[in-house]
């Protein structure tokens, strides 16, 4: 994911370096993720019977529309992703609009605030990835994250802090919630509250300790305990 535009005199911004490669390689794994759920929304109709889909044919055209957006999506082409190429290729803008309500339509929400995201175009991204309806501790608390990323490069890092500890605390999982702590730490630095930093950075070490970051934390533990 890109850094932050904002420079920062504390160095945060050195230590957030090292887990750059980390964001970028989950950005992809959530990628695949997602379009895996999109293979399972056609899956799950077919599945469950016919029936399903002859009495919802809206939900059978909105998955075959899916799965065509999000090749394009999974390799990179952001923009044919969003707009489409004409009615034989629908767009995400398109499943939204056009089947809204459906899983796939849902997918797609997240489709397209992460493709947003990769453009630079923030807030654009923040509005679309508020629309994604999901509780479960991967996919919901990734994209609740990449909000609070969008709000830290418009430099809105109170609002990145609330989701990133929303975030955290939907997942409570050593994959996902040491990340959205330590984020959320960063930010409250930024703010120059050292001590809720320190709060997060406390929950990363004793709650997953099972996590690497657990191990990279004692470096913010450190630098947040410093007067």
């Amino acid at each position: 994911m890109s850094e932050h535009q904002n420079q920062d005199p504390t160095g945060i911004e050195k230590i957030e370096e090292s887990v750059l490669q980390t964001e970028q390689f989950l950005e992809k794994n959530l990628k695949l993720i997602l379009s895996v759920i999109g293979v399972v929304v056609i899956a799950v109709g077919g599945y469950f019977g016919y029936q399903k889909f002859v009495a919802e044919p809206a939900a059978e055209k909105a998955a075959i529309a899916l799965y065509k957006a999000e090749d394009k999506f999974i390799t990179g082409q952001d923009s044919l992703a969003l707009k489409g190429e004409g009615v034989a290729a629908k767009g995400l803008e398109a499943i939204i609009k056009e089947y809204s309500g459906s899983d796939a339509a849902n997918i797609a929400q997240a489709y397209k605030g992460i493709a947003l995201y990769d453009a630079g175009k923030y807030q654009e991204a923040i509005d679309a990835l508020g629309k994604y309806e999901g509780k479960d501790a991967y996919v919901a608390p990734s994209l609740k994250r990449l909000q609070g990323d969008a709000y830290s490069q418009l430099g809105k890092y109170q609002e990145a802090a609330k989701l990133y500890e929303e975030a955290g605390k939907q997942a409570d999982n050593d994959a996902i919630s040491p990340s959205c702590y330590i984020k959320a730490g960063h930010a409250y630095e930024k703010l120059g509250n050292k001590a809720k930093a320190l709060e997060l950075y406390q929950i990363v070490k004793d709650k997953y300790y099972a996590s690497p970051e657990s191990q990279s934390v004692e470096a913010d533990i450190i630098r947040a305990s410093a007067k």
